[in-house]
């Protein structure tokens, strides 16, 4: 056995105590919270605005869009038909110490067709990566797996775009398990970055032909530790004439998440008022007409509180942004707060320990049919004897 468990147990005990203090700590600030959001809330809105003004580009909370700060939506009537969308995808990395250095993406998605009667519609779209271009950056090292990763959100994007454009004329909602700013593009903020660039020019392709199609867009984040909204009550606190970086790395807030906050304040099937991300990428967004927005949302009978977001071009309309509301408690009716479409992508993307033990097999077949020997590193070899837990003698 290499991991010493007697040792780990009184690093667990310490951790333990440590989070029960924690708790302690959040439910003395929690109702702080409360109190002062319902004091934000009565705030005139150029006041709240002069602040985010004075804080700058890099402050990281949430913008106030024109609903009030304390809306509460109830839900909306469901479309007598609606299609609901999910894809997600899942990834091989590139491996220096395997035979072939190479990536893969698989993306699956399914199109439920709500009021139809008609059984869904489930599909898996594998690419595999292999040219220089797509595994070596400007500076010709090697794509790290955060790349991957971006390339990955495209291609979900991409299927979701090449579904709804099928259901041209249909109300239809397409839906990300994910948030819809680039994970990728938050990391990497350089305009002179040519991957990053062909990266979210392909993306906002893709949000592009879903907003011509007419379909309603959200990214569902299951359980969000964001503090946009935390961050906009401590601005909103402070007198202007104080407002630095100091005082607002100060935050009175600190280990609270909006989710816990909006626990408090929303019933069952409601969502909070919309806000505005305020990060410097959501800048690109809005350039390139997509700039997005939040809400909170209570998606199931337990309290699941979940971040959704949608490009502003959905805000804009009510009709979509109800499709996105009534489509979402819809599909998490039967689960317990998450989409069934994702929870069925997901399914459908997923990249088993057999398949990929296939796909090695029949790489190793395709590399002899073209005269070469795949060769594993030294490293790769010897990994394989130490996973097999035996003994060897020297």
């Amino acid at each position: 056995m290499s991991l010493n468990l007697p040792q780990v147990l009184s690093q667990m005990q310490d951790m333990g105590r440590t989070a029960a203090s924690r708790v302690e700590q959040l439910a003395i600030k929690l109702p702080e919270a409360v109190e002062t959001f319902r004091r934000v809330s009565l705030m005139k809105p150029k006041h709240i605005q002069a602040r985010i003004a004075h804080a700058g580009n890099r402050w990281p909370g949430a913008v106030p869009t024109q609903e009030p700060l304390d809306l509460l939506v109830s839900p909306p009537t469901l479309p007598d038909q609606l299609k609901v969308i999910g894809a997600d995808g899942s990834q091989i990395y590139p491996d220096r110490h395997a035979p072939a250095f190479y990536f893969m993406i698989n993306i699956g998605s399914i199109i439920i067709a709500h009021g139809s009667g008609k059984p869904p519609q489930t599909n898996s779209r594998p690419w595999i990566y292999y040219q220089d271009e797509d595994l070596y950056d400007q500076n010709d090292g090697a794509i790290t797996n955060a790349v991957v990763d971006g390339w990955r959100d495209v291609a979900e994007m991409g299927e979701l775009a090449r579904l709804t454009d099928c259901c041209p004329g249909e109300p239809t909602l397409a839906l990300l398990d994910n948030g819809l700013l680039l994970w990728l593009a938050l990391q990497v903020q350089d305009s002179k970055h040519r991957t990053m660039d062909r990266i979210l020019r392909a993306y906002f392709d893709h949000l592009d032909r879903i907003h011509q199609a007419g379909a309603a867009l959200a990214g569902f984040v299951d359980r969000p530790r964001s503090t946009n909204v935390l961050a906009l009550l401590h601005l909103a606190n402070l007198p202007l004439e104080v407002i630095n970086q100091e005082t607002l790395r100060a935050n009175p807030y600190r280990g609270l998440t909006d989710r816990m906050l909006f626990a408090q304040l929303l019933s069952p099937g409601q969502r909070s008022s919309r806000f505005t991300h305020a990060s410097p990428v959501n800048r690109d967004f809005q350039a390139s007409g997509h700039e997005v927005q939040f809400f909170y949302l209570n998606s199931g009978e337990e309290g699941q509180i979940v971040r959704v977001e949608i490009p502003c071009w959905v805000a804009e309309q009510p009709e979509l942004l109800n499709w996105v509301h009534a489509g979402i408690l819809e599909q998490c009716r039967s689960t317990g707060g998450f989409p069934y479409a994702l929870i069925r992508a997901h399914e459908l993307a997923l990249i088993s320990y057999a398949e990929r033990r296939n796909l090695d097999q029949m790489l190793q077949r395709t590399w002899l049919n073209h005269g070469l020997l795949p060769r594993l590193s030294q490293k790769s070899r010897t990994k394989k004897w130490i996973g097999q837990r035996r003994r060897h003698r020297l």
